[in-house]
């Protein structure tokens, strides 16, 4: 999970965030334990039309 110490956002399912210039809501987090690769997020438009995966660090990209 993003450290909420060094974050404004609250990185939390449900939650809306701001990546870049988009505002996005998370309906799923990802945990990768042992792989050494930050955590994904799933993330939506607020209309629901579009879905993106976001992992810190590198980047976001539309998945639908």
């Amino acid at each position: 999970m993003i450290n909420a110490r060094r974050t404004k956002q609250n990185w939390t399912v449900g939650a809306t965030v701001k990546v870049g210039f988009l505002t996005l809501r998370i309906y799923k987090a990802i945990p990768t334990p042992n792989d050494g690769m930050p955590d994904k997020y799933r993330l939506e438009s607020l209309d629901g039309q579009r879905k993106y995966e976001f992992t810190p660090h590198f980047g976001i990209k539309r998945i639908n």
